[in-house]
């Protein structure tokens, strides 16, 4: 009853949603560049008297070009004193108060404060919404219980008393009671400082749920692993359910345990005992009987934990594309996840883009979303009502289909994911497709690889971790022609003997999750970290020869 209640209010909430937000929405797709012209100038009128509008003189900006002339790119380095001038008080980027700063986590512990005004806080519930009114037009999503995967919505406070914290936190802490009631997992188990606590939890909720219609997991290696964990402890962690024997769960777990018993309902004990019994496993259709969709990043990294993950999905589950988000912003909201169109948030961030190519010239040239080609890519930079100011994120994203006169977006790599030894300039998303195709020419998934360029050697080592019985001569021809084919400057380096062929090892088991454990330990936020899969040899040379076989002599 409870449920059916539930969804009747989701039903309403949805249909206002429709009237209020997606429509004029997709109407205001056919007028972008009135709509974003509009944006940007209500921007710089709001933030004229601030010292960064004082500074570049926003009061006599009247038009995009005008913008353009007068506002540098600005990278995270060149806004953080204005943003440390801020936390003390002081007007620098905003007239309104910051709210809340999304605290990133990156790969050299280093942290960044990204500012959120209330108008910021307002964009990510937008995104929440169009989000979940794509998910209930399209999917049975929210007709059953939400598993949900999120960091902790508050981490701490700044010396000025302003919450700090992770966006996927903010999204979850932002759901109205309604849709928050759907969501399964104990939200106490998103503040547990025990990593593997928090993946024990996830797992005895994913046990608990027979109900679970919709996943929503930002990096689909978070669902893998709790998929791992059930798979390698299936009976123990089901006896821990039935029997509340706590001997072998965590103590953060343990916490946690009573509430998880209570919501498990006895048919489901029985189900589940039934096919340990039988099959010494929980095959995919009896652990997610009635699930429908998983929300996840589709693109860049993310694909290799992904295309393992389906494996331990039942058939038919649709996939679909959070979108491209980030700590700084979000960028694109998935409006048919049909088709997995995601149009930029075009009515609350300003975007430019200059062609990949054309970013590395004396004087690249800067455009609109209007005048973006289908299936070419781009560097993207932003400016939002938060303070930021044609924001270079350093992200690389490829045009695709959208809707009326708006493109749509995907991410394609990092701006830095691309390595060069003598010219041939290798990109993330080449590796991905020409490792990929050797994969699939071996009948066989991946959980970890790492392509690495060798610039004294003048080769490219690739390290998979695959088991034993699948040979790696194969594989390594097929990505060699692959690349070849992809990228001319590598075939062409190739065929003049400047490159040398690739050069294939094996990581050892468990390897992946050996190099998340490192980067986790280093600052990364476990929901925000995406595999490496291309970087140089003498940035790992020290410690890789943790996870990989050894080479023969």
């Amino acid at each position: 009853m409870k449920e059916a209640i539930a969804n009747i209010a989701i039903r309403i909430v949805m249909f206002w949603s429709r009237l209020t937000m997606r429509a004029p929405f997709l109407i205001a797709s056919r007028r972008v560049e009135v709509t974003q012209k509009n944006l940007l100038l209500r921007i710089l009128q709001k933030n004229e008297q601030t010292e960064f509008g004082k500074e570049y003189g926003f009061a006599g900006i009247s038009s995009v070009q005008e913008f353009r002339k007068r506002i540098p790119i600005c990278d995270y380095n060149a806004l953080e004193p204005y943003i440390k001038r801020q936390q003390e008080g002081h007007a620098e980027l905003t007239a309104a108060d910051p709210v809340f700063y999304a605290r990133t986590s990156g790969t050299t512990g280093r942290y960044k404060d990204i500012p959120m005004t209330k108008s910021g806080v307002n964009q990510i519930k937008r995104f929440q919404k169009q989000l979940a009114y794509s998910l209930w037009s399209k999917t049975n999503f929210f007709k059953g219980t939400v598993l949900g995967f999120f960091s902790p919505g508050i981490e701490g406070t700044l010396p000025n008393g302003i919450p700090f914290g992770s966006t996927s936190g903010a999204n979850y802490e932002s759901l109205s009671s309604i849709f928050e009631k759907k969501f399964g997992i104990p939200k106490e188990a998103f503040n547990l400082s025990d990593v593997e606590a928090k993946y024990e939890v996830y797992a005895l909720s994913a046990l608990v749920f027979g109900s679970t219609t919709g996943v929503f997991s930002v990096n689909p290696s978070s669902l893998l692993k709790v998929c791992i964990l059930i798979e390698k402890r299936a009976e123990e962690l089901l006896a821990t359910l039935i029997e509340g024997d706590e001997r072998k769960i965590l103590k953060g777990t343990a916490s946690i345990l009573p509430q998880l018993r209570a919501q498990m309902k006895s048919t489901r004990r029985t189900i589940l005992s039934r096919a340990l019994k039988t099959d010494r496993s929980i095959p995919p259709d009896i652990l997610w009987p009635s699930l429908s969709t998983l929300v996840t990043w589709t693109g860049g990294s993310c694909g290799i934990a992904l295309d393992k993950l389906k494996r331990y999905l039942p058939s038919g589950v649709k996939v679909v594309e959070v979108g491209y988000a980030s700590s700084e912003f979000s960028g694109t909201t998935n409006v048919d996840v049909d088709r997995n169109i995601c149009l930029p948030i075009f009515t609350d961030n300003f975007y430019e883009f200059v062609g990949q190519e054309d970013w590395e010239s004396n004087s690249p040239k800067f455009l609109s979303l209007t005048e973006l080609e289908l299936g070419k890519d781009y560097y993207i930079f932003v400016t939002t009502p938060s303070g930021l100011y044609r924001y270079d994120i350093n992200d690389v994203v490829r045009v695709t289909e959208g809707l009326g006169n708006c493109p749509g977006l995907i991410f394609v790599r990092k701006g830095k994911g691309v390595t060069n030894i003598t010219g041939e300039k290798i990109s993330e998303d080449q590796v991905i497709a020409a490792v990929s195709a050797g994969l699939k020419s071996a009948s066989c998934v991946a959980d970890t690889y790492l392509v690495l360029a060798d610039e004294e050697a003048s080769t490219y080592r690739v390290f998979v971790e695959l088991s034993q019985d699948v040979s790696l001569v194969t594989i390594t021809e097929k990505i060699e022609a692959e690349l070849r084919q992809r990228n001319s400057e590598y075939d062409d380096k190739r065929a003049s003997g400047r490159l040398k062929p690739v050069k294939a090892g094996r990581f050892l088991d468990g390897a992946g999750q050996a190099i998340k454990a490192k980067f986790l330990e280093q600052g990364v936020r476990e929901a925000q970290y995406k595999p490496p899969v291309l970087s140089y040899w003498n940035e790992w040379a020290e410690w890789i020869g943790e996870w990989a076989e050894r080479e023969e002599p």
